[in-house]
């Protein structure tokens, strides 16, 4: 098992996502985080720092909100925001400039750019590529019949006025690659300003985390995090990403055939927190019935018992977007009420031993 750091990926990739600051409520921003809940957040010594940052942030971003949405749903989480479909087509990993990374998305025919930019829209809420050469015949068909592609559009889990940007961009992606590396060209020197004041934290991130990981991969992973996420999502070879933008998330991403771990800035204190958390026995009952008292999460727990573990098909069943059944299922792996499989037929299953302790826990603490 090796791992790799891409710093000039994690540059990248949080300079796109710097201008979803715009639509993050400070006060509800552990709802970004895909591992951490908001119990565990409020004990971070920099939470306070960080939610000055991003309201710092957004006071200068704020002349650029209108022209932004012409890229970027007014959500704190989409899948369905311009970069994001680029990136799924378009690796940006070997890459040190964003310049030079859509210069290089320009060279394609303008027809190979709308093909993408629609098997983008087929996949983006994907689990895996098993499907990926019917997709891109999928993208060719649909370009040929604008009914089917809007009638496409209109089932993504996004705001209305952003179905209708999908539609614009699809129609003339090369005009509106122009006018979106301009706009990252005029937002970039405030993107800087922010990277310089996190520049002591990358590079301890690369001392603390990915140097052990380099050099003793078989037990840094599990130290690191405290056996919290299991190896079992790790590949046997692994590249790393970090961000300042998104510093309390931890994911597995897909960037054109190419699978990332996105490690937060911040998550080595986040994963000892929640190390330190699972130690209470009393609040960690609590969490796991906070966990199950939202609606939605309970439907998604439901979902994956009956065996449905697609991202994409739980979101489609409850009329909600991927990002937020990820979101939801995190928290499940958080709280140990699921767990990873590699089974052929199962990425996700319910952990009823994890359940059935936790029930008996329950009853003989109120016994107490």
């Amino acid at each position: 098992m090796k791992f790799k750091f891409e710093e000039n990926a994690s540059y990248l990739y949080d300079l796109c996502m710097f201008p979803k600051l715009l639509y993050v409520v400070p006060e509800e921003i552990y709802k970004l985080n895909t591992v951490l809940e908001d119990e565990v957040m409020n004990t971070f010594l920099d939470h306070d720092a960080h939610i000055r940052f991003v309201e710092s942030a957004q006071k200068d971003l704020e002349p650029y909100k209108d022209p932004l949405l012409g890229f970027y749903s007014d959500e704190p989480i989409s899948n369905y925001d311009f970069p994001s479909l680029l990136f799924r087509s378009y690796s940006f990993m070997n890459y040190s400039d964003y310049g030079d990374y859509l210069k290089t998305i320009m060279e394609d025919d303008e027809l190979t750019i709308k093909k993408n930019l629609v098997y983008a829209l087929l996949t983006v809420e994907q689990d895996d590529d098993s499907n990926d050469e019917e997709a891109k015949l999928e993208a060719e068909r649909l370009l040929s019949n604008r009914d089917d592609l809007m009638n496409l559009i209109r089932k993504t889990t996004t705001t209305e006025n952003h179905r209708w940007i999908l539609m614009l961009l699809i129609e003339n992606p090369k005009d509106y690659l122009e006018v979106y590396a301009n706009l990252i060209n005029q937002i970039k020197p405030i993107f800087d300003k922010y990277l310089a004041q996190h520049k002591e934290k990358i590079t301890n991130f690369q001392e603390t985390i990915m140097q052990p990981l380099i050099s003793n991969t078989d037990t840094a992973f599990e130290e690191l995090t405290y056996g919290i996420v299991p190896k079992d999502v790790l590949d046997d070879n692994n590249i790393v990403m970090t961000s300042f933008v998104n510093p309390y998330r931890f994911s597995i991403m897909t960037f054109g055939e190419t699978r990332v771990i996105l490690w937060g800035l911040d998550m080595k204190a986040g994963f000892k927190k929640i190390a330190e958390f699972e130690q209470n026995s009393r609040k960690n009952r609590s969490k796991v019935f906070k966990t199950l008292s939202d609606e939605t999460r309970y439907e998604v727990l439901r979902h994956i018992a009956s065996g449905i573990t697609s991202t994409k098909a739980i979101a489609t069943s409850l009329g909600v977007s991927s990002a937020t059944v990820t979101y939801h299922l995190n928290a499940f792996l958080t709280a140990k009420v699921i767990k990873v499989t590699k089974t052929k037929n199962a990425k996700y299953v319910v952990d009823y031993d994890r359940l059935e302790n936790f029930w008996k826990d329950f009853m003989n603490d109120l016994k107490e």
